[in-house]
């Protein structure tokens, strides 16, 4: 091993730089080393705690190291009859050969997998090995465009591939006997359940155009089985597709409604009957790809637009309802319902679109302040095309989940991740049920030092109840460089296990439960 005490004597105390490196590349090179296991993650997390780096950043940066462990240190007691495995996904580079990547949604897709059996675990974590990856390393250099991050300019001077490498980093799910890694930059991508290696890119079976993105948030209705996706189709009109999920694989077209910019929807939402999206007014300048620009650096808030809600009928044969509301921006939403006529949905809204530059200042030593999001119920009046409600329920919140078998009728629970107010406002250290029919919520606060990732509902097998089930989630303890794996009551938030995994990886941002699927040791 590395003789860390060496290289931390050489630490300069007050200044920026380190033996004429800047902090970033400190950063950077422990990074790398302990990925090639030359110094011990704790020494990594000493280092770079000292280095005062902020916890988010060092949450999201370059894994540890790739392969499969059995998971031993365990507080608590795992139940045994929890079975299956929890899969997750997330960018899993914050530099790539030696070019320091700007934004949070930059770099090559890393999936993990913990797979519980008989009351044990095991994990197993990699890079999903792209084409355009194994290109890059063969290459020894950046060659690709990422979201925010443009690569440097070839040896011989050529313009470098202005195109990204659509990477599954989004989330990702089981469908049609297969895993499915998703982003928004293009088609999804098939992943070995078992091994988590590359398979192929996905297009249901040849029913997804070439030109069709597809979102990386479909909805399923857990009375039928079916799913319904979305894609914004490049070209002509720039049509806002819409597709059911058939059970035999492929995708049904329901709509295309053309937009007059390209717009951003990242999620989407699903009741008994309706499809119901939220185009908030940021569009992408098509016009800025063409001069090389990033896909972030084309987005334009267009704050005198207002937000559009844009209601349709699940079976494709209804005319779209578009409702105005005030300008604003959303990522995620909770459930949606309909009551006595009327639509109920759960946002996580803010008041403008400033989270975008938070987001791309990510490699900056410190983030830009942002409007938070809050979790927002709205009652739509579909008929008239109005908003009847409006109430505010909770500021700072994000990464909305709910027990799934209740996605379109009224659930009464809502997890979600509370942020702090001030400081590392991406740093989530809460974990809050909210229960919507009795107005009340309950806090769960992390350790200090600790971050947590989006929480996953798994029901307790056979039971039906809403309460009945655990909470999944990932966390990060900065003064222990270290990933865990937390296992909490659903019904009461109390703690069951948590799981230490000896390594760090970037929790990214969204993952799901496989009660079939097991990743192998």
């Amino acid at each position: 091993m590395l003789n860390f005490r060496r290289m931390k004597s050489r630490k300069e105390s007050s200044s920026d730089s380190l033996s004429g490196m800047t902090r970033r590349q400190f950063a950077q090179l422990l990074t790398g080393l302990g990925a090639m296991a030359l110094i011990e993650p704790h020494a990594i997390a000493r280092a770079l705690t000292t280095d005062k780096r902020r916890l988010s950043w060092l949450a999201s940066r370059n894994p540890s190291a790739e392969g499969a462990w059995p998971l031993t240190k365990i507080e608590g007691r795992i139940p045994k009859d929890l079975s299956g495995t929890l899969y997750r996904t997330a960018p899993g580079q914050k530099e790539n050969h030696g070019v320091m990547l700007r934004h949070l949604f930059d770099g090559d897709a890393f999936v993990s997998g913990y797979s519980f059996r008989d009351g044990k675990v095991h994990l197993r974590a990699r890079y999903v090995d792209l084409p355009e990856r194994a290109e890059e390393l063969k290459a020894g250099r950046m060659l690709y465009q990422e979201f925010g991050t443009a690569p440097p300019p070839l040896p011989d001077g050529k313009r470098p591939n202005p195109n990204g490498k659509n990477q599954p980093s989004v989330n990702i799910i089981e469908w049609d006997d297969r895993l499915l890694g998703l982003s928004e930059g293009g088609h999804p991508t098939a992943i070995d359940p078992v091994t988590l290696a590359y398979q192929s890119r996905w297009d249901f079976h040849g029913t997804l155009p070439q030109n069709m993105p597809f979102t990386a948030h479909p909805k399923f209705d857990p009375a039928t089985g079916e799913g319904f996706g979305y894609g914004v189709r490049r070209g002509p009109g720039l049509p806002l597709t819409v597709y059911r999920m058939n059970r035999d694989g492929k995708l049904t077209q329901l709509y295309a409604l053309p937009q007059k910019q390209y717009p951003i929807i990242h999620d989407m939402l699903l009741a008994k009957e309706h499809i119901i999206f939220v185009i908030p007014p940021v569009h992408a300048d098509i016009a800025g790809f063409g001069a090389g620009k990033t896909a972030a650096e084309t987005l334009r808030y267009m704050e005198k637009e207002p937000t559009r809600f844009v209601v349709l009928r699940r079976d494709g044969k209804s005319n779209p309802v578009t409702i105005e509301q005030p300008p604003g921006f959303v990522f995620h939403h909770g459930n949606a319902f309909e009551r006595d006529g009327k639509l109920v949905i759960d946002s996580m809204l803010t008041k403008d679109a400033t989270v975008l530059d938070a987001l791309f200042s990510w490699s900056k030593d410190q983030l830009p302040s942002w409007s938070p999001a809050s979790l927002t119920r709205l009652t739509l009046d579909v008929t008239k095309g109005a908003v009847e409600s409006r109430k505010e329920i909770a500021e700072y919140q994000e990464f909305p989940r709910f027990d799934f078998r209740r996605a379109g009728v009224d659930a009464r629970f809502l997890y979600t991740l509370e942020s702090p107010r001030t400081g590392d406002t991406l740093a989530f250290d809460a974990l809050i049920r909210h229960d919507l029919h009795r107005s009340t919520s309950k806090r769960i606060a992390a350790e200090k030092g600790r971050t947590l990732g989006e929480m996953v509902f798994v029901p307790h097998p056979g039971k039906q109840e809403e309460d009945s089930g655990w909470i999944l989630f990932q966390g990060y303890d900065g003064s222990r460089d270290e990933n865990y794996l937390e296992i909490r009551d659903a019904g009461t938030l109390d703690f069951v296990a948590r799981v230490w995994t000896a390594q760090h990886f970037p929790l990214g941002f969204h993952g799901n439960f496989s009660t079939t699927s097991f990743v192998s040791l």
